[in-house]
């Protein structure tokens, strides 16, 4: 397998994970993909490997708050939910606080990612 042919398949396995908005993604189409796909044909492949791996751990982060968000809700069917007014239930709120903290972290560096990618530097 050739380099090129290498950067193919890492640019379509990033096209495919990316995080998109709700709106951006009622309004892709193939021109829309194409166009993406050649100005990530410019960058060099660490830096397409690097959006893969952020792109994923933003999925993962964001998997993993929906299923807490999906538990606390259980729970709360069951009247023994995680009340963020109750200064007791300091273990529950702290994980969640951590979980959002470690997502905004990921987006951020999404964010700078494709800042770069576009060769714009901005520090967030």
């Amino acid at each position: 397998m050739s380099l090129e042919e290498i950067r193919s398949k890492l640019i379509d396995l990033y096209l495919c994970v990316k995080v998109r908005k709700s709106d951006e993604i009622k309004n892709i189409t193939s021109e829309y993909i194409q166009n993406e796909r050649n100005s990530l044909k410019k960058i060099p492949l660490i830096d397409i490997i690097n959006y893969i791996q952020n792109s994923i751990e933003i999925l993962v982060e964001m998997r993993a708050i929906e299923k807490y968000e999906e538990k606390l809700e259980k729970d709360e069917e069951k009247n023994n939910y995680i009340n963020k007014e109750d200064p007791n239930d300091a273990n529950g709120l702290k994980l969640y606080e951590g979980m959002l903290i470690n997502a905004e972290k990921r987006i951020r560096n999404h964010i700078r990612v494709s800042i770069y990618k576009y060769n714009k530097y901005i520090y967030i």
